[in-house]
């Protein structure tokens, strides 16, 4: 089963369930990205121009992705820079170690998505929005989570193979 998150204007999050049982782990995660473009595109289109994000370089991201590989052994397998306004990273990585990359997925997001809550950048976070998904050495898709932060367009979610794979709570 899949969960969609709503974010709400005060960032607490509720699952919404959106059954998914009959697709394929990489259907799945297609149909997760598809949507979080659309939002991601909407908010550019439609959201607070005024809101700001620091946005840092891939430079920057690929430095911080290569900190988190070496601390949680993983490897990163893509890393594409979308710019709907500013930067929103879409990346993937790879390990067998399916359980402690989903334990370990929350502190890698902090490594690369770091919160500084500022007036123009209320949410804090680093980046517009981001796709991050993890993989099997086989290429095929465990975890997925994601977010979009230019209001109103506010929201994120997360998606896994197995119930022991969801790398935050849900309901």
């Amino acid at each position: 089963m899949r969960y969609i998150f709503l974010t709400l204007a005060v960032l607490v999050l509720c699952a919404v369930p959106v059954t998914s049982a009959s697709l394929s782990p990489r259907r799945a995660v297609a149909e997760a990205r598809a949507e979080w473009l659309r939002e991601l595109r909407a908010s550019a289109k439609n959201g607070d121009r005024a809101a700001r994000f620091a946005s840092p370089s891939r430079a920057i991201l690929l430095r911080r992705l290569r900190t988190a590989a070496a601390r949680y052994r993983f490897s990163t397998v893509g890393v594409t820079m979308l710019h709907p306004l500013q930067a929103a990273p879409v990346i993937v990585i790879r390990s067998d170690r399916k359980h402690a990359v989903a334990r370990s997925t929350p502190k890698i997001i902090d490594l690369f998505d770091p919160r500084h809550p500022t007036k123009a950048n209320p949410s804090g976070f680093a980046y517009e929005g981001y796709f991050f998904v993890a993989e099997a050495e086989n290429g095929v898709p465990y975890l997925a989570t994601f977010n979009h932060w230019r209001a109103p367009h506010v929201g994120g979610g997360q998606w896994a193979a197995a119930e022991s794979l969801y790398p935050f709570p849900h309901g």
